[in-house]
This record gives structure tokens, sequence and C-alpha cells, in this order.
């Protein structure tokens, strides 16, 4: 753990801070291969960045991620038919919900397309589309592919799976068949959004003609996607768009891999991310916490604390989640363990007395810590927006009231 301390003395606050570090950057993974074997050391290294197993279809998980490889989908909703915008979330519950933009004629609104298997009788790997694809396509997964009709540019957005819940997850990653160009207006490339729209990283594909690409953007420091654009090479896949003809580059898509989805907006006490408030317990005895978590119906316990510490909600890392969290009222220490990546901060911030009342108060979406002290009616924060090396205090209240965040201490 690497700490970093200070002292600033206002109206008695001594304040020291150690802490496991900043936000990080993004982790970009990239690779090229003329096969599944040639490409799956890169796709593994991905799969271990959002860590945990595939947690297939349905259900609420606390690690792990999820995969499309599209050869579940039934013929019945693969060529010459659309896949529904939102299979993967309805028919096959992995929480995602596609979008597109549509094309110049105003054709083709939210139509995606699955290819065929060889025992449908359709042509496989769109080649009923146009009977040169089947030559340029390969599979990562056999045998079906992905592609958007009309259109090569489409968008991810994330829900809870099987609800309508806005989700966000920790990273994403698609394989692509067939790219042939990584310059300019012609790459095949994902962009990643936050939940307040803003973009947080791109990352394009390799060039690897009738070859595989794979490119995967994640996060290991809390932060988190809503929303990914996903640009595959610069034409739709049609009758009349051969590829290396006229500068045209159709490209399909494989397997999309991302983050296990959580819950885009933290709701108290929801340790799982599910958008639902968990039934949680801490046993101050022992320094032991319990819960129901309301998303798998599952208990969990965990040890964090000294017997005489008080319990404290929020979520300081910003990935939606509760973090397991204290405050020390002997000495104004506070403790917590960031449910994204279970790295431990502490930090001391007040005095024997005074009253943890946590809560977002520099509105960056991750909550700060803050307390306030009886005997003054002062309230400081520390905040989260400047990795708690910063903090403010104003007053309101006199001795005897009871802050509202803290009012079950």
């Amino acid at each position: 753990m690497n700490f970093r301390s200070f002292r600033t003395i206002l109206s008695g606050l001594l304040l020291f801070v150690m802490t496991g570090g900043a936000w990080a950057a993004p982790v970009v993974r990239q690779g090229t291969g003329a096969n599944t074997a040639a490409l799956q050391a890169i796709v593994d290294q991905f799969r271990a960045d959002l860590g945990g197993a595939n947690n297939g279809v349905g259900g609420l998980f606390t690690s792990g991620r999820r995969e499309i490889n599209w050869d579940g989908v039934p013929d019945s909703f693969s060529e010459p038919n659309n896949l529904p915008l939102d299979f993967f979330n309805v028919n096959s519950p992995r929480g995602v919900i596609f979008n597109a933009i549509e094309d110049a004629t105003g054709a083709a609104l939210n139509q995606f397309a699955v290819s065929a298997t060889t025992a449908s009788g359709v042509p496989v790997r769109f080649a009923n589309i146009n009977a040169t694809y089947s030559s340029i396509f390969t599979t990562f997964s056999a045998q079906r592919l992905f592609t958007v009709r009309n259109t090569n540019i489409m968008e991810v957005n994330f829900v809870i799976p099987g609800t309508n819940t806005p989700a966000t997850v920790s990273g994403f990653g698609v394989i692509f068949a067939d790219v042939d160009s990584a310059t300019g207006g012609n790459r095949s490339l994902i962009r990643v959004y936050g939940t307040d729209g803003r973009q947080l990283s791109a990352a394009s594909a390799g060039v690897l003609d009738n070859g595989l690409s794979f490119v995967g953007i994640s996060f290991n420091a809390g932060e988190r996607i809503a929303r990914v654009v996903i640009e595959s090479g610069n034409a739709a896949l049609s009758s009349t768009n051969n590829d290396g003809v006229s500068g045209v580059d159709v490209v399909a898509m494989d397997d999309f891999i991302y983050g296990e989805p959580r819950a885009s907006q933290f709701h108290s006490g929801d340790f799982d991310g599910d958008g639902i408030s968990d039934s949680a317990i801490f046993r101050p005895s022992s320094g032991t916490w319990f819960r129901i978590n309301s998303g798998s119906n599952t208990v969990s316990q965990e040890n964090f604390g000294l017997p005489g510490d008080i319990p404290l909600d929020g979520d300081f890392d910003g990935d939606s989640r509760a973090d397991v969290a204290i405050f020390r009222p002997s000495n104004g220490e506070w403790y917590f363990r960031r449910s994204s990546n279970s790295s431990v901060y502490g930090a001391q911030f007040g005095q024997n007395g005074d009253k943890p009342v946590v809560g977002d108060y520099d509105k960056d979406g991750k909550s700060d810590i803050a307390l306030w002290r009886p005997s003054n009616g002062n309230f400081f924060v520390l905040r989260s927006s400047t990795d708690f090396t910063t903090f403010f205090g104003y007053p309101f209240g006199v001795n005897g009231d009871i802050p509202v965040q803290g009012g079950a201490q």
C-alpha cells in the first residue's frame, strides 16, 4: 500500500490520509490472429482483467463477466430474420440492449443480424447477403457472426440482466472479423462512455485481412462504462459492398465480452450492485458484517472493523456498490474497503465525539468522508473529488441536534 500524509489544522481538526492510489488509466488489450488459437491469449488476458467467471445467463453476481458469442441464437432470430435489439436482456438475459443509427435513407433503424448455421440451410457467414463474405470472414466462436443492417455503427447500453434498471460495466471488448484498415474514418474501433456522457477512452482494432482482431478496454479503480459505440469498418454488409473494392472495408463481429453489469446509480445499502438495497447488519462486538444480497438471495459475511466502530453506508470509489466502511469514534479514524478492487483506504479526519455523516457533497458521484461536530454544530467534508486531499467546513446546527445522515448513531 502506498502512503501519503498531510496535516491541516482547522478548529482542532487533525487530518492524515493513507491510500492505495488515485483512479487509474484504462487497460487496453489489442491483438490479431489468423484463427481462434492465435487470438486466444489476448482474449484470455482481457477476461482476467475483468476477473471472475463467465456468469452466463440471468441472475446477478458480485464478480465476473458476461459473454455473447451468438451461437445460442435460434434460427428464428438469425439470417434471414432480424435479431431483436433486446434479445440479450429478454430472451437470453445478459444485461445488454443494442441501438443503431438509421442510415441516410431512414431505413433499418435498430435492425441487427446474426449469421446462419450450416444446419439451417441458409448460407453461412453472411454469404446470403453477399456470396463473397463467407470467404473473407472467419469466426472466433464457431459458427455464427453478428452485424448491423444498413450501417456500420451501433451502440451497446447496459442494464441489470432481465430488468430495465440502467447499469454500467468495468470493461468491454469485441472481436472483429476481417479488419483491413486502421486509419482515419476507416477504422474498426470501440468508444466507451461514462454515466455523464463523457467519453472515457477509445481504441481501434488491429489490421488482419481475412483474420480476427480483438480490442478491449477495462478499468480497475472504480471507473464505470455506461455505453459503448462500435464502428465496424467503413461500410455496412450488403450485396453491393464488396470488401476491398473502391476503398470498401466490410467488417463483421464475433464475441462480445464485458464486466458484470452493476446499477448505474448508487442506492443506499446496495452491496451487490443490482439497484436494490440489501439487508445488512454490523456486529460491533466482533467487527463482523452480515448481509443478504438481494440480487442472488445469498448471505455474505466478512470481518472489517473493531469493537466500538460505527458502520458506514457509502460508495467511496464510485462503482455504484456500497463499500464496507467504518468510523472509529475513539480517534476519528475512517477505513473502507473499495468494492471495485478490494483495496483498503484509511484516513484520520475528526476527533472523539464527532458524528460521521457520509454523503456526496461535491457532486462527483462518490461518497465523501464527512462529519458533524456536536459541540459547535460544524460540518466538515473531505472531498472524494480531490482524492481526499482537500476539505471544507461550515456551521449548521447547535449542540443537541441530530444530523439526519447519522441519525441512527
